[in-house]
């Protein structure tokens, strides 16, 4: 097998500090692999700098200073990057465990025309608990030209394909991850490896809960970018559902194979996505 790639970490920052020490950390103890990781804050009023001082000596760069918001950050993150492969770790998410990137590593090792690795998703309560899977069969260029087919915090991409589209868009402010998935997936292979690689945090201050109508309007404008009108919003519609499909899929693989997941609630199931919201408060 050919030499594993490094894997360059770009972790935004702001206020944060109650869950940076677990996401410093899960990267610190990755094994097996080389990794390169950023922390870019914009000038948090908590105590963040120390949180890093403290959990960041593995750290390949830092800053803490003012900022133009969580896209520029992740601009000028990976603006630095030198690994072959990229991603970004929110400051409230993590690293499954200590195998999570090498998994990874290994996967574009043996498929090196993979533009984009991806895994499996635990949504995780504020305390940590897991609450719903974010799991997917099989992600294609197709379904990322109609809908978010992959979880960002367990997708990984190769600095070619990122480059080769120009990168993140500066004018997206929350579905910057749905956008460069959809550019960097048209054309390209996606590869899906049945481990849970990273948790997000479900928390009333995410991004998640906080931000609805950018949401819709850039999610529009993604889903928009292929098709217009009643049948482009039908087959929106229809690849919307196979994904879901695909979800439940996904989880009746893992457990008929005997694999034992952190829990069975799938997020991409709304009842199950409407008891988290009511259990803790939060809108998405």
């Amino acid at each position: 097998m050919p030499a594993l790639p490094r894997i360059t970490v770009v972790t935004p920052s702001y206020n944060q500090a109650q869950y940076l020490a677990r996401t410093l950390d899960s990267v610190a103890m990755q094994k097996g692999v080389d990794v390169e990781h950023f922390v870019l804050d914009g000038g948090s009023t908590d105590n963040t700098v120390e949180i890093i001082r403290e959990h960041g000596g593995h750290l390949a760069w830092w800053r803490s200073e003012k900022d133009a918001g969580q896209t520029a950050a992740l601009i000028e993150g990976f603006e630095r990057a030198t690994g072959r492969v990229l991603c970004w770790l929110n400051s409230d998410d993590y690293f499954w465990d200590d195998q999570a990137l090498l998994r990874v590593a290994r996967a574009f090792a043996a498929t090196p025309d993979a533009a984009m690795v991806t895994g499996d998703t635990a949504l995780v309560a504020e305390d940590g608990h897991p609450v719903m899977m974010d799991m997917v069969w099989r992600p294609s260029a197709r379904q990322m030209r109609h809908n978010m087919a992959v979880p960002q915090q367990s997708t990984f991409w190769s600095a070619e394909a990122y480059r080769a589209v120009g990168g993140i868009d500066p004018n997206f402010r929350y579905c910057m991850d749905f956008d460069l998935f959809q550019r960097m997936s048209q054309g390209r292979r996606i590869v899906r490896i049945p481990h849970v690689l990273a948790a997000f945090r479900l928390q009333p201050a995410s991004k998640t809960a906080t931000w609805g109508d950018v949401f819709r309007r850039e999610v529009a404008i993604c889903q928009g970018r292929y098709g217009k009108g009643l049948a482009h919003a039908l087959a929106v519609k229809a690849v919307t559902m196979e994904i879901r499909l695909g979800a439940a899929w996904a989880e009746l693989c893992a457990l008929a194979s005997g694999r034992k997941l952190p829990c069975l609630a799938n997020a991409r199931w709304e009842p199950c996505r409407a008891w988290v919201r009511k259990t803790y408060g939060l809108q998405f």
